[in-house]
């Protein structure tokens, strides 16, 4: 049974991956196009570059993970040699100023530098992260437990940011009327942050370091040969396949939805930053929901049930919206009565979408015990390495999808020209209804999942027995 205090140490340092998601998905590409002045396509191949390469890496990082024999453990020295790459260079990413001058290449390959080095760190630390956290118990019930601590700690950090970015650097004054277009505070910004994610590193490394020396050492020379087998191995396995295949549709559907989510806010619901700011107390409730849900759930109801039921909620409640404001049943756009009339849709649709991402890391750890009993080998570096590896790469995926489908109802570019209404409309319906029809892909693949509580109970007693011999 792991104290609570230690799952708080662990889960801390999901804080930094908050941070870095957050300003990633959200200002990194708004900031080099609008203040720095890169072009947009420029930027958008950035991170689509950026996101490809750490795709990759994340299966050798996990692989490498495993098969680390250290005295601080097989997972904890990632920790600290991610820190120096992912603080760094985030901070010199939002270093750069408008008087530099920098020519289009220069700035290109700025952004891509620190970008790639960036990610990378994080990757050194998430991946060992994630998986030090399926190796901390194999209790079915308590793994749902680890991961909803660590997922509530991953959007705080999120939050933080977002908070910090909207009240504190980034606020209206009489210069600038959107806060967002000063330069001056982008460089505060990126030293904040990447202060609070060495913190947060720093923390749940030594907050977590005893428990370091519990995990399974890895025993067996290897070759290159080996690991390709491995990875091969864990292909074989049912549940790792339709954990992979239904995790590719969710991360490919919220890439697209994420990608689109601001133009549409914009556009078609017509809020201005004052009401966008009330957007952070909502994802704050439903990360506490999610997680208080699950702690009284989770004990009662078999993982497949809880995500097939989140993701049933989430794809119907985030469908509604649009058609409800098309038909003419919610208030007029751009109020304050319509926020409030959308608000519950987006508490319980993320309260579900947070849930189902706490549900498929606790599966995570029972599909990487199936795969030890199968190979004899613990893998659970490579495990959560794969999850990281769909999510980064269908992220890029979404990008890509979202400018493809911006050019297919030719949506205008520019702050000076304004969209049609069946511009907007195309783009509402395709962020809504069109996102919820592809959530329905993962539900489908999920209900042949595997694996239920007597069944992991059941490898684990053949994972005993084999370990005595």
């Amino acid at each position: 049974m792991i104290k609570r205090k230690e799952k708080i140490y662990y889960s801390i340092g999901a804080t930094s991956n908050g941070v870095k998601t957050d300003a990633f998905t959200y200002f990194l590409l708004f900031f080099y196009s609008n203040i720095i002045g890169l072009s947009p396509g420029l930027a958008s191949l950035v991170i689509f570059l950026a996101l490809v390469i750490d795709a990759v890496s994340d299966p050798i990082i996990g692989i490498i993970s495993d098969r680390t024999n250290h005295q601080l453990g097989r997972r904890h020295p990632f920790f600290l040699i991610g820190l120096i790459p992912m603080t760094f260079s985030y901070f010199f990413l939002f270093s750069i100023q408008q008087s530099w001058e920098f020519s289009q290449m220069h700035i290109f390959l700025w952004m891509l530098t620190f970008t790639v080095f960036t990610r990378l760190g994080m990757t050194l630390f998430d991946v060992p992260h994630r998986s030090f956290g399926g190796e901390l118990s194999n209790s079915y019930s308590e793994r749902t437990n680890i991961f909803a601590w660590r997922e509530l700690f991953l959007v705080a950090g999120g939050l933080t940011n977002a908070f910090l970015a909207y009240s504190v650097f980034f606020r209206n004054n009489t210069q600038f009327k959107n806060g967002l277009l000063n330069p001056e505070p982008w460089t505060y910004y990126g030293l904040t942050g990447s202060l609070i994610m060495m913190a947060s590193v720093l923390i749940t490394y030594y907050g977590t370091l005893k428990k370091s020396k519990d995990v399974n050492k890895f025993h067996y020379s290897f070759t290159i040969r080996q690991i390709f087998n491995q990875i091969l191995n864990a292909f074989r396995t049912k549940s790792f396949i339709l954990f992979f295949l239904g995790y590719l549709f969710i991360a490919l559907s919220w890439g697209l939805s994420s990608s689109l989510q601001l133009y549409v806010t914009t556009f078609f619901w017509e809020f201005d930053t004052s009401k966008l700011t009330f957007f952070i107390p909502i994802y704050a409730s439903a990360s506490f929901l999610a997680f208080y849900i699950l702690s009284l759930v989770s004990n009662i109801y078999e993982k497949r049930t809880l995500i097939l039921f989140a993701l049933l909620i989430a794809s119907i409640m985030h469908a509604i919206p649009v058609p409800l404001a098309l038909l003419g049943y919610l208030p007029s756009l751009g109020s304050w009565n319509l926020f409030f009339a959308t608000a519950p849709f987006l508490l319980v649709t993320s309260t579900c979408l947070v849930a189902s991402a706490i549900i498929r890391e606790s599966m995570l750890g029972d599909i990487s015990d199936e795969v030890e009993l199968s190979s004899g080998l613990g893998q659970q570096g490579l495990m959560y390495a794969s999850s990281s590896f769909i999510g980064k790469l269908n992220t890029g995926f979404g990008i890509l999808l979202s400018g493809l489908i911006l050019e297919f109802i030719n949506f205008p570019q520019g702050s000076e020209i304004t969209p049609t209404a069946s511009q907007i409309i195309n783009l509402a319906l395709t962020q809504g209804p069109l996102v919820s029809i592809l959530m329905f892909i993962p539900f489908i693949i999920f209900y042949f999942y595997p694996i239920s509580r007597s069944k992991h109970k059941e490898i684990l007693n053949k994972l005993k027995k084999q370990k005595t011999y």
